[in-house]
């Protein structure tokens, strides 16, 4: 089985991480898995090509250092790698994937104090935006700052939700599949996540978040 490259991200609040949606799912992950299945060693290799990035993402931003959430991710592939027979055919390949990586990550964080913050700071001073002005990344990184701060005091249980939202850009419905709850207990989940975030902001600074508004 291959290994995780590394990679370098750039996560921001209220918005994806580059941009990006979930893996879209179709019938060649089935095809590859049956390939698998049936002793094609290679077809594993694809669906770790196509996955890996995605998996990486909801790691990082659960664990928070980026050589931990490389370790972590390789384990999610090679549980995947063991466990694929088991796999409910005619179930979401992807929806399957990322509940394992959420739990792989979150065992993890609890296990570890050392991982215990989300990673924002490191990653955004490690990756400048080259258009800004010089004063705008001024402003950017002094945001930064203060999101980074406040993200250190929201409890572990609460990052799962966060990330499949603010870092995949997950719909809720997708949340829901993925956490193998209900769409209404996804929707309470986020809200609740947001509502530590607005309280320990609060708490520190003394006023809300400008935009924690359009986290929805």
């Amino acid at each position: 089985m291959q290994t995780i490259r590394n990679r370098s991200l750039t996560p921001g609040w209220g918005a994806t991480v580059n941009r990006e949606r979930a893996a879209p799912t179709s019938d060649v992950d089935g095809e590859l898995i049956a390939r698998f299945l049936a002793g094609d060693r290679a077809a594993f290799d694809s669906l770790f090509a196509k996955y890996q990035d995605y998996v990486y993402n909801i790691v990082f931003g659960i664990v928070g250092k980026s050589d931990e959430a490389h370790d972590v991710a390789q384990e999610v592939f090679v549980q995947v790698y063991r466990s694929l027979g088991s796999f409910r055919r005619g179930s979401r390949f992807a929806t399957w994937l990322y509940r394992i990586a959420v739990n792989r990550a979150v065992d993890a964080a609890r296990a570890s104090r050392s991982w215990r913050w989300l990673p924002l700071d490191e990653t955004l001073r490690a990756t400048p935006d080259t258009a800004d002005s010089p004063s705008r990344s001024a402003e950017r990184s002094e945001e930064h700052d203060i999101v980074q701060k406040v993200l250190q005091e929201v409890p572990v249980q609460h990052r799962d939700v966060l990330v499949l939202r603010y870092f995949q850009d997950l719909s809720v419905e997708e949340i829901a599949e993925v956490l193998g709850c209900s769409t209404t207990a996804a929707k309470v989940r986020l809200h609740r996540a947001r509502q530590h975030f607005k309280e320990k902001y609060v708490a520190t600074f003394g006023h809300e978040y400008g935009t924690l508004e359009s986290l929805s």
